[in-house]
């Protein structure tokens, strides 16, 4: 699980930069209803959050794969 973890971290740590750059410009996101962030930075958000691999994400995958062989 260590190795998912440091691989996740690795792999993830552009798009949570992305992420931090975003709400220290446009505050914490739609769901906290303070943003004030115009549509385009909003998908841009979005884009940001799918591409962030989780080691749950990560375990679900291997065992969805195992469960199909």
């Amino acid at each position: 699980m260590a190795v998912a973890d440091a691989g996740g971290y690795w792999t993830n740590q552009p798009h949570v930069q992305a992420l931090q750059a975003w709400t220290d410009q446009w505050g914490p996101g739609p769901a906290a209803g303070r943003s004030a962030a115009p549509p385009e930075a909003i998908a841009e958000r979005a884009q940001s959050t799918a591409q962030v691999v989780t080691t749950g994400g990560v375990v679900r995958a291997a065992l969805e794969r195992v469960l199909r062989m």
